[in-house]
């Protein structure tokens, strides 16, 4: 029944189609970065909150082509081998321009080898894959692949697979080599029709992420990719987004899952509304709703309420009298000169207003905030970036009373990688020049774990509130819990092989110290080489 809904979906937009690239660029941080500084002047127009970029849309600044150059290999193309050669280490393996259809393919691999010195183990990870994207067009495009994976990780990164049963931000796993190693699947995709500049409909499986720092308060890339239906309309200095998400929750299957129906389901509408409101000011208002497809009585499936592109949710929310997990919150640019900006963000989790206004109320509020600042070219060093941010979240922000209303997706957080009940502090530093790139990064975080597994002290996102019983008299502490400390710094430098895919040879340095009470200190130190086509962001620095 799906596949016969999705080939309707193909036929239609294909009756559409009237060449134009109306795809998106990776979501990946070191894709871009030479070109970073450009999308943040203030002479640009772009949204930058929201993410991926649309190809379109970065066109006044740079386009795919443009971003190798300087860095392409000037290899004669007089022959097949050539061609291929030429092909592998500068665009895409395979090109195809016939009038109005053009195809792209190519081969995406991550080989890698980590030593742990200090654990004196070591890790690996052997990734291959495909992308073939195409114009069909100048309004249609589609993009399709797949990544096939098997990987070891250190002691803390297994921790958190046995816990949740997932890969960070990469799905489902089954154990590999007698349960050393990982064994799993991420495939992606997503068909664009952009029927003209003020409007964008995508539809897929993918990621999207909502801010100007390195993590995101509101919706980051922290999980599994989601399908989702994805609608932006730019106009004036608006641009607004709404995405329709299905989300799982893959901790347990019910019933219905033995009977071939799969995991329980969830559904999320958000709203996001970017106004470049001047030069230097970018404001965004989002909001969200996450409700549960079923439960024990009562199938529920997409609420046609939450289906309203242009009204905010909470009202509508309110008004069905539902008890859905709402969230709202603001994401702010401003840059105070070309080539240097600070940003912000406030996340508010299921706000009680008549709480606020109860002198004596002890209801605990649920909320997160971020403050950041990136300087490019700092002393006047062309290619050299740095990027201070800080992420505070209060205890239980993001659960509900249903757990299985949290906002989630594949048991991972849809916002930062740490959950909740945290506060952390990021520092990095980039320098790119030709084909080199490094990238030095520090991070700093504290956090309230549990007791034990029957306890929530508001760390973990997955767990129902009703666990903690003391919830509701207000008795709720940052950092509640067993206070746990992780100082995680890494350094990688890279040279350029193939810009178009991201195509790297890559060392890394990484050191890992974990520091809990009651429990010895816990170090890694990490030692990694790699090749690999970098095109979507991996978080293990947690």
């Amino acid at each position: 029944m799906h596949s016969k809904k999705l080939l309707t979906i193909l036929l239609i937009c294909l009756t559409y189609i009237a060449v134009g690239q109306s795809y998106f660029y990776p979501l990946e941080r070191s894709y871009l970065l030479s070109r970073e500084k450009n999308l943040y002047h203030k002479s640009s127009t772009l949204h930058t909150s929201i993410q991926p970029y649309f190809y379109k849309e970065t066109s006044d600044y740079f386009t795919e082509d443009s971003l190798a150059n300087g860095v392409q290999y000037n290899i004669r193309r007089n022959n097949f081998w050539n061609r291929t050669a030429s092909n592998f280490l500068n665009s895409y393996l395979v090109k195809i321009d016939t009038g109005n259809v053009h195809l792209r393919a190519a081969l995406l691999f991550d080989l890698e080898m980590v030593k742990d010195v200090e654990a004196k183990d070591s890790y690996y990870r052997n990734t291959r894959g495909l992308i073939l994207k195409g114009d069909l067009g100048k309004q249609f495009s589609f993009v399709t692949g797949f990544y096939e994976n098997q990987a070891s990780f250190a002691g803390y990164v297994n921790r958190f697979i046995d816990s949740f049963g997932v890969i960070p931000g990469q799905g489902l796993t089954k154990p590999f080599k007698d349960g050393s190693a990982q064994d799993f699947v991420l495939p992606f995709g997503y068909i664009c029709y952009a029927p003209s500049k003020y409007i964008t409909i995508q539809f897929g499986q993918d990621k999207n992420f909502i801010g100007n720092g390195y993590r995101s308060l509101l919706l980051s890339d922290n999980s599994m990719n989601a399908p989702n239906v994805k609608l932006m309309s730019s106009f004036w200095k608006i641009k607004y987004m709404v995405l329709y998400q299905q989300f799982l929750d893959t901790r347990e299957q019910n019933a219905g899952a033995l009977l071939g129906k799969g995991y329980p389901r969830k559904f999320a509408t958000m709203h996001y509304l970017s106004w470049k409101a001047t030069r230097s000011l970018e404001l965004g208002f989002f909001d969200a709703v996450i409700w549960q497809a079923s439960d024990s009585t009562n199938q529920r499936g997409f609420d046609i309420a939450y289906l309203n592109p242009v009204i905010f949710l909470r009202p509508a929310e309110f008004y069905n009298g539902s008890a859905d997990n709402a969230l709202m919150g603001i994401n702010v640019k401003y840059s105070i000169r070309n080539n240097w900006y600070v940003y912000g963000q406030f996340i508010l989790d299921d706000m009680k207003f008549n709480e606020l206004k109860k002198k004596d109320s002890r209801y605990p509020q649920k909320y997160g905030f971020q403050i950041g600042t990136r300087v490019f070219d700092i002393a006047k060093i062309k290619g050299l970036a740095v990027q201070g941010e800080i992420n505070y979240v209060t205890p239980y922000t993001y659960t509900h009373r249903l757990s299985r209303q949290g906002y989630t997706h594949y048991n991972q957080s849809l916002a930062h990688v740490q959950n909740a009940n945290f506060w952390e502090w990021v520092g990095i530093v980039d320098y790119n020049k030709n084909r080199w790139s490094l990238h030095g990064r520090m991070v700093r975080v504290a956090y309230g774990a549990d007791t034990s597994a029957a306890t929530n002290w508001g760390h973990n996102v997955l767990a129902d509130i009703q666990q903690y019983p003391n919830y509701y008299q207000g008795d709720v502490k940052m950092l509640q819990g067993v206070r746990t400390d992780v100082t995680f710094l890494t350094g990688t430098v890279a040279y350029i092989l193939n810009p178009t895919l991201n195509m790297r040879v890559e060392g890394s340095v990484t050191i890992r110290i974990q520091e809990q009470i009651g429990k010895p200190t816990e170090e890694n130190i990490m030692v990694g080489i790699g090749l690999k086509t970098a095109l979507f962001n991996k978080y293990y620095d947690f």
